[in-house]
């Protein structure tokens, strides 16, 4: 599997760049997951990346519902504990079973899989999809804790064609950018398909108002 950011110096290997990124991002995503707790709590300062409060105070926040999504189960815990569960039986590696509170088990499963960053780099054929999945998770971690410019909510997912449930994640456009993005299930709109969603979304809130 490619790295995907750059060149691979050779087939089944991530680049060393890559490598080094993924090691950073496994170092960091405990500090972020801790620091996310505090966007759980609506009387919380906002926090730093290494879930220190910064010197001014800010305003309260109320429960991010992302944030629910990325520190309860299916989110942190679990992507970093499957992979590393996936890494150990492709290397032999015996297993140790998930024990203690949730910070721990994410600081465990992170240092685990950076203890293996040698085997990651030059051995697993999946490396590029597991560097991958890590630098989107450690990036939708991030985005909480210490943002740039904040994305501009353009409006709330709606059902796909055929689906039967309403996704119901913001739909933000980055500052900046173009591609307007699901913050819930991650579905990006380029500029002609965000148009056409732009319709499907003004027509349902026409047929929402009460007629006149």
């Amino acid at each position: 599997m490619d790295c995907q950011r750059c060149t691979r110096p050779a087939p089944g290997r991530l680049c060393t760049p890559c490598t080094l990124r993924l090691g950073r991002h496994l170092a960091d995503l405990p500090h972020l997951y801790t620091a996310l707790g505090a966007y759980l709590r609506p009387s919380s300062q906002t926090r730093d990346r290494l879930g220190t409060t910064p010197a001014g105070p800010d305003a309260p926040l109320g429960v991010v519902e992302d944030v629910l999504d990325l520190v309860g189960p299916g989110g942190i815990v679990t992507v970093l504990e499957t992979w590393r569960q996936a890494l150990h039986e492709d290397a032999g590696i015996l297993w140790p079973s998930s024990w203690g509170d949730l910070d721990g088990r994410v600081r465990r499963a992170a240092l685990g899989l950076r203890d293996h960053l040698a085997y990651i780099q030059l051995d697993w054929p999946v490396a590029g999809q597991f560097s991958t999945e890590i630098d989107q998770l450690h990036q939708a971690a991030a985005r909480h804790i210490a943002p740039t410019d904040r994305p501009t909510v353009v409006g709330v997912h709606p059902a796909d064609p055929g689906a039967t449930e309403v996704c119901g994640g913001r739909l933000e456009l980055p500052h900046g950018g173009t591609t307007v993005r699901c913050a819930r299930c991650r579905t990006e709109w380029g500029p002609l398909q965000w148009l056409q969603l732009r319709r499907r979304l003004e027509r349902a809130r026409a047929a929402d108002r009460p007629a006149a």
